[in-house]
């Protein structure tokens, strides 16, 4: 009998044993359970909702995104870019110094911010290039980051281009020609609408000055000064003799010559009285 109570004593002191060791694997599980649930209640995302593919250098890109998740306040959120690429994923732990992205858009880069918001931000793009570049929020003093994007900086394209112009005219009469310099703002000391008798045809590039053409007149008005670009110019010019003109507009940019194609103008000889003419008497009634 005693060895029974003593068989059954052990026995009890294993049963206590092994649910004392489930209880405590029970209270690790639920703690870790726990701190997932707390986990997934707490985490937060940022999205890139719109951006442009390409933009001309010396334009303004805009940008927009969203931080979301529990509401909160935020003191930093920005689109983060670089020249040179940083793959994979990047951590919470990563702060926006120790990457790659050495610009980033200003707008929210400082103040506070009540999440879940969207932003709208700008940054100008001097540089031609390609631009790597991630959302990223700094949420309760952890990064979060999205994935990475690509944006080409283009180097930007002047052009001439003639808006309006006569067809023709006559000798000695003055006529006005409309013609537009576009491109990313700068300033420029030439441009015309230049003149000849003698076709320069095809497309003329842009190191093509007009020495080396056969356009010997030009409209004067902006020939020599200073212009901010874009603008449209006005000028006008009198033609003195009669016959075929063809024309060109250009302008010098960057030491670079833009011309628009040839196109023609029909100059007319203007009427005149013969010195060997006398118009006819007329008959006038004699006063009574």
């Amino acid at each position: 009998m005693a060895d029974e109570d003593k068989e059954s004593g052990t026995e009890l002191r294993g049963n206590k044993l092994i649910w004392l060791a489930g209880a405590v694997v029970l209270l690790i599980a639920g703690w870790f359970g726990l701190r997932a649930i707390f986990g997934s209640m707490e985490s937060y995302k940022v999205t890139l909702i719109d951006a442009p593919n390409e933009v001309n250098a010396g334009t303004t890109a805009t940008f927009t995104w969203r931080v979301d998740g529990p509401a909160t306040t935020i003191n930093q959120t920005a689109i983060r870019l670089g020249s040179v690429s940083q793959p994979g994923e990047l951590g919470k732990d990563v702060k926006p110094e120790n990457t790659q992205y050495s610009l980033f858009v200003q707008d929210f880069a400082s103040g506070e911010f009540n999440i879940p918001l969207q932003f709208v931000g700008n940054i100008a793009m001097p540089n031609p290039g390609v631009f790597y570049y991630r959302v990223q929020a700094l949420v309760k003093d952890k990064n979060y980051w999205s994935d990475e994007y690509t944006l080409e900086v283009k180097q930007p394209e002047y052009k001439v281009s003639i808006v309006d112009a006569p067809t023709q005219g006559t000798e000695g009469s003055v006529l006005t020609f409309t013609w537009d310099v576009s491109g990313v703002p700068t300033t420029i000391n030439h441009t015309s609408v230049h003149f000849s008798t003698e076709s320069t045809p095809g497309e003329l590039a842009k190191n093509v000055a007009p020495d080396a053409t056969s356009y010997e007149d030009l409209i004067q008005d902006f020939a020599k000064g200073t212009y901010n670009i874009p603008f449209r110019f006005i000028g006008n010019h009198t033609f003195d003799d009669a016959g075929t003109l063809y024309y060109r507009a250009h302008a010098i940019i960057n030491n670079e010559h833009y011309w628009t194609e040839e196109k023609t103008i029909e100059i007319s000889p203007a009427g005149r009285v013969s010195p060997t003419e006398v118009p006819e008497a007329t008959d006038v009634p004699e006063e009574e």
